[in-house]
C-alpha cells in the first residue's frame, strides 16, 4: 500500500477536507462472537430462541438499545435502561476475548499522517473506549468517536455518520469508509458515502455488496488493501467490470 488513497478524492474548489469514517466491532476489531455469546444469554434470560437469519437481520450491527426498544420481545414494555445495562454487563463480561482485525491498527496510523479519521459504532462509549485504547492501542490517532449515547437512531439510520462527517468537517460524498454490517453500509450509503470497503468478517460479499460495498475485503492488511485500490481503478477504467472481494 503505497499511501493511503484507497479512493479518496478531492473536488476542486472545495472547502471540506477529505476524511476516513470506520466502524468498529467487526471492522475493526474480531468482537462478532463476543455479541452474539452476549445477545444469547440475553435471549436466555427471556426465555428466548433466535435463529441464525433473525439474528442477523434485526440484532447484528445495531445498537442494543435500538433493538431492545424496537424488536418486539418479551422484554417490550419493560424497563429498557436495565434491560440495556444487562446486555452492556454480557458485554464487558467477554471483552478481554477481543482481538484486532490483521492490518486494522496499522491502517489507523497510515491513514492519520493524512486524513482525518472517525469511528462510528452502535456500541456505547465504555465499550469504544476499551476497543481502541486497550485493544487497538490507536485512540489518540483518532480524531472523533460516535457512539450510541450520542444519536438518536442507530444503523441503518445515515445519523452516526452524519454527525462524524460535521465533526470532521467533510463531506460524505469525499468520505472512504469501513463497514462489516449490512446495516452499517446502508447507514453509509444513506448519508451520501460513496466509497466504502465491505469487511468481510462478520457478513459475505454478496450481502456486503448488495447494502452497497463498492468493493471488499477479507481483513485490512496492506496487501488486501492494495489489490482493492487496483481494483477500484480497473472498475473506474472500465465501467462495464465487476468488483470482486480482494485476494492477497
Amino acid at each position: 500500500m503505497t499511501g493511503p488513497s484507497l479512493g479518496l478524492r478531492k473536488e476542486s474548489g472545495t472547502s471540506a477536507g477529505e476524511a476516513v469514517l470506520l466502524d468498529l466491532d467487526g471492522t475493526l476489531v474480531l468482537s462478532e462472537d463476543v455479541h452474539r455469546r452476549a445477545w444469547h444469554a440475553f435471549f436466555d434470560t427471556w426465555g428466548v430462541e433466535v435463529t441464525a437469519t433473525d439474528y442477523e437481520q434485526h440484532y447484528m450491527g445495531r445498537r442494543p438499545s435500538d433493538v431492545i426498544t424496537g424488536v418486539p420481545g418479551p422484554w417490550t414494555g419493560t424497563d429498557a435502561a436495565a434491560a440495556l445495562a444487562t446486555m452492556t454487563a454480557y458485554t464487558l463480561e467477554h471483552a478481554d476475548s477481543v482481538k484486532p482485525v490483521p492490518g486494522a491498527a496499522a491502517l489507523i496510523r497510515q491513514l492519520r499522517i493524512k486524513y482525518p479519521l472517525g469511528v462510528v459504532t452502535s456500541a456505547g462509549a465504555q465499550w469504544a473506549q476499551h476497543l481502541l485504547e486497550d485493544v487497538l492501542e490507536v485512540r489518540d490517532m483518532v480524531d472523533v468517536v460516535i457512539t450510541s449515547e450520542e444519536i438518536t437512531c442507530g444503523k441503518p439510520s445515515p445519523e452516526g455518520y452524519l454527525k462524524a462527517c460535521t465533526a470532521l468537517r467533510a463531506r460524505p460524498e469525499q468520505c472512504l469508509a469501513f463497514e462489516d454490517s449490512p446495516s452499517g453500509i446502508q447507514a453509509l450509503v444513506a448519508a451520501g458515502v460513496r466509497d466504502i470497503v465491505g469487511v468481510t468478517t462478520t457478513a459475505t460479499t454478496a450481502d456486503l455488496t448488495l447494502a452497497g460495498a463498492r468493493w471488499t475485503v477479507p481483513d485490512l492488511a496492506p496487501a488486501r488493501l492494495l489489490h482493492a485500490r487496483r481494483s477500484l481503478s480497473a472498475k473506474t477504467a472500465a465501467p462495464g467490470s465487476n468488483d470482486k472481494e480482494a485476494e492477497a
